[in-house]
């Protein structure tokens, strides 16, 4: 029985959207795309931006949830879920009070998903990495990560499906133009991972995971390059590269549909 499904509509820094769909309810995680591009790249997966019933904000910079957005919140009445640091931005962005709510430990819809929050660094104000869970399936989210903490890897256990960032290649960063701040900024532990931090990462959750589906979140579009991602993970992946799906900017991904496997090993 499936029952969490996910389509990562767009990822990268020109905009970041991913629609969950948990039984009949639709959500968003992150809304940095226009109003238009999600509509239509909703449609073209056969959803529709109309059924949205509330959104899961990783952080506030604007390619994750875009100028558009307020007033589309404010017309539809959904709810904003954002972490305790990204409240005040999400106010002064223009979201109305009534329609935000802390991320916390346990939020449950209609359809009985809970939500779990974990912090994690990122600029100055951090950002929000996430577990959804529904009827013993259990889907990890984790985007613009400085690095990754030890409170992460212990909160991202017996997942079936995860998406994860994988933003740059090191070698491209080093000899890109870039600016020596950026550089720091982007690999100085604050900012982003490297496609091994983030290959290194999964390895470690998917031993204690069972893992159906690996979504790669957040390539640079100066700094990486998905054959090269793809490389790494066919040399250092092992049974695991079978798995994974690159995102991009430009297109979304296939509806990646997450099973209850309920002879799992691990217990839920």
């Amino acid at each position: 029985m499936t029952s969490i499904s996910f389509c990562v509509l767009g990822s990268g820094s020109g905009g970041n959207c991913t629609v969950l769909k948990i039984d009949e309810e639709l959500f968003l995680i992150d809304a940095g795309l226009s109003i238009k591009q999600t509509r239509l790249r909703m449609e073209s997966v056969g959803l529709s931006i109309h059924d949205v019933r509330g959104l899961f904000v990783t952080h506030m910079d604007r390619d994750h949830f875009g100028t558009s957005w307020p007033g589309h919140v404010q017309r539809m009445g959904l709810k904003v879920h954002v972490g305790p640091s990204h409240m005040e931005t999400a106010c002064r962005f223009g979201v109305p009070v009534s329609c935000l709510e802390v991320a916390g430990e346990t939020e449950t819809s209609s359809v009985g998903v809970s939500v779990r929050r974990i912090d994690v660094a990122h600029d100055d104000t951090g950002c929000s990495a996430f577990i959804f869970e529904h009827d013993g399936c259990r889907l990890g989210w984790a985007t613009d990560l400085g690095h990754v903490p030890g409170h992460l890897l212990e909160a991202f256990v017996d997942l079936d499906a995860l998406a994860f960032e994988s933003n740059y290649d090191r070698d491209m960063q080093e000899a890109s133009g870039r600016p020596a701040f950026l550089k720091e900024r982007i690999m100085g532990g604050r900012g982003h991972l490297s496609n091994r931090e983030s290959l290194d990462a999964v390895r470690r959750i998917h031993a204690d995971s069972n893992l159906q589906h690996i979504v790669l979140l957040h390539l640079s579009r100066q700094c990486n390059c998905p054959d090269r991602v793809r490389s790494l993970w066919n040399m250092h992946g092992g049974d695991m590269a079978k798995r994974i799906t690159i995102t991009n900017q430009h297109e979304p991904t296939p509806m990646l549909h997450v099973q209850t496997i309920r002879n799992s090993l691990f217990t839920r």
